[in-house]
């Protein structure tokens, strides 16, 4: 049986430089929607830390409250450590799709506001439509994908995988998502990715039953990952974990600890502001590295966070 979570509500990212890599994401045409900052440090029991601090926007796209927030958070305590997940296969959270309705336009102003540009804009062989990508990297070196469409959207998170065909089972039977097409063999091509060579790779996108959002699943073939599954840490750069909205949050966990999974902590309270609601939240290793929460707004008035 899996998890009561309704939909993906939220994916995170760590920042070095909250306003740098605010102005970066509204550049690539997202809009800041609620700031959550709690007053004082609390326990990081269920991050798996002693104490935690942060700074924090959820920053929407042209889909507002129907489509995904990135929760784009800058720690206080403990300091930001280590580097994002690069363009290869190391098994995790990778990147972020999102769409845009003028790419070139959005190129140009996410290198004015820090961003790199690592290939495109290229026209890629996926299909009849055949889409047009580019790839960039935030201020912090943490890759997002831009695709050429009518609206922006956070489309899509990429995650890299150690066992493809058992974290599509995981994701389908646990997290309750499902599969949009066969998993499929498909090459990459380096005019995106940047490298020698193109790569070759297995994916599948998967989807659950709430969101406009999608989750791609990936096992790097050619080149082939040269890193083991290992479960970052809480304040570490980068995309670090992905949330589902649920109306029950102690059942969520009795579920994702039958499946073998162990949480960071047991299902406690978080405050992420003075005048938010406190949540209800559980966060556990996926099965590649990936953090994974659930998320319950108490009755504490105010409007969801975090």
């Amino acid at each position: 049986m899996p998890i009561n979570g309704s939909r993906i509500y939220h994916v995170n990212s760590n920042c070095s430089d909250l306003e740098r890599s605010a102005r970066f994401y509204e550049a690539l045409g997202l809009t800041r929607v609620l700031r959550t900052v709690p007053s004082a440090s609390q326990s990081g029991e269920a991050f798996g830390l002693a104490e935690v601090a942060w700074d924090a926007w959820m920053m929407h796209s042209d889909d507002g409250m129907d489509g995904l927030s990135l929760d784009l958070l800058e720690w206080k305590v403990p300091a930001p450590s280590g580097v994002p997940s690069r363009l290869d296969g190391e098994p995790g959270f990778n990147r972020l799709m999102i769409t845009t309705p003028d790419l070139p336009a959005t190129i140009e102003r996410a290198v004015a506001a820090g961003g790199v540009l690592v290939g495109g804009p290229v026209e890629v062989d996926a299909g009849p439509d055949r889409p047009v990508l580019a790839m960039v990297l935030d201020p912090d070196g943490v890759p997002v994908q831009l695709l050429a469409a009518d609206r922006t959207s956070i489309a899509q998170v990429v995650i890299n995988c150690a066992d493809l065909d058992a974290s599509l089972a995981y994701y389908c039977d646990v997290m309750g998502l499902t599969a949009q097409h066969d998993v499929t063999e498909m090459v990459w091509t380096t005019a995106l990715f940047g490298g020698d060579a193109d790569i070759r790779v297995r994916a599948v996108i998967l989807a659950d039953g709430g969101s406009v959002f999608t989750v791609v699943l990936v096992q790097w073939l050619d080149p082939a990952p040269s890193t083991p599954v290992r479960v970052r840490s809480a304040n570490e750069l980068g995309l670090f974990r992905m949330a589902w909205s649920t109306s029950d949050c102690a059942a969520d966990e009795a579920i994702v600890r039958a499946a073998g999974s162990t949480p960071f902590a047991p299902t406690g309270e978080l405050s992420v502001g003075d005048d938010l609601p406190l949540l209800k939240v559980l966060f556990w290793p996926g099965p590649n590295g990936e953090c994974l929460e659930v998320i319950e707004v108490t009755d504490r008035s105010g409007a969801l966070g975090s």
